[in-house]
């Protein structure tokens, strides 16, 4: 928070753009939740917004929601969608993201919304579910699992990164917008399991449904990249194999 901190004090000169980043992340459907939650994402972009509001200087202001936010029904999520969140971080997401849009609709504050999807990549702790499954595949340990019929929307950082570079090529076009940043495509969580420990060969035993579904589990959380593409000009086409074989590499 220091660098927010700075920023909202004045100590660092005015940015060209904002990339806010700052958020507690959790699946959990914990109420005590909300107030952490609201002090690290609503409070967040309100000190910004107080600091940089009036700033002619900022050309755009990202504001990070998460594909959470449309619920469990309709896939895949389009970006005109109402959201129907089932945790308390999505609920704050969405109350999040659309301030952020309240801000540039009433007083002209350049944001952009984005919604990613499942990013993984280099460094992210092993509670996430594919560095999990890699760290006990590579080390032939026992997986317990739920049932992993779920599909997810799943994108490397390099790719999430590379998305919002292209975005803030377009910021004209993206002040005021909600966009999903993902790969368009979702995968069954067993498939990945069994792309993993087949490239690892790994002869770790799977428990498939040693862990239950979380309430309210999204069974199939595929995000349409439609606009995405239109934004940008380009196609939006990403190899998940490709990447979890260099995520594999990585780490091994």
């Amino acid at each position: 928070m220091d660098l927010v901190e700075n920023l909202i004090s004045g100590d660092l000169p005015t940015p060209d753009y904002i990339i806010n980043l700052a958020s507690i992340v959790t699946a959990e459907r914990d109420m005590s939740l909300f107030d952490a939650l609201i002090t690290s994402n609503l409070k967040v972009l309100l000190n910004l917004y107080r600091r940089f509001g009036s700033d002619k200087c900022l050309k755009l202001f990202v504001q990070f929601g998460s594909s959470e936010e449309y619920g469990s029904e309709n896939s895949p999520f389009e970006e005109t969608q109402r959201e129907i969140p089932t945790s308390p971080y999505a609920l704050v997401k969405q109350l999040t993201g659309n301030t952020a849009i309240m801000l540039y609709r009433d007083f002209a504050f350049p944001a952009l919304v984005v919604r990613p999807g499942n990013i993984f990549g280099p460094m992210q702790p092993e509670s996430k579910f594919i560095p999990y499954v890699v760290s006990q595949l590579k080390d032939n340990q026992p997986l317990n699992v739920t049932p992993c019929e779920q599909k997810r929307d799943t994108l490397h950082i390099e790719d999430f990164a590379w998305a919002i570079g292209e975005l803030l090529k377009n910021a004209e076009k993206c002040k005021g917008e909600i966009v999903n940043v993902s790969s368009g495509e979702s995968i069954a969580l067993r498939d990945i399991i069994d792309f993993c420990k087949e490239y690892l060969r790994s002869t770790s035993e799977i428990y498939y449904g040693a862990l239950p579904y979380r309430a309210n589990e999204v069974m199939d959380l595929r995000c349409s990249v439609d606009k995405l593409s239109a934004i940008i000009g380009k196609e939006i086409k990403f190899d998940i194999y490709a990447r979890l074989k260099q995520y594999i590499d990585y780490n091994k």
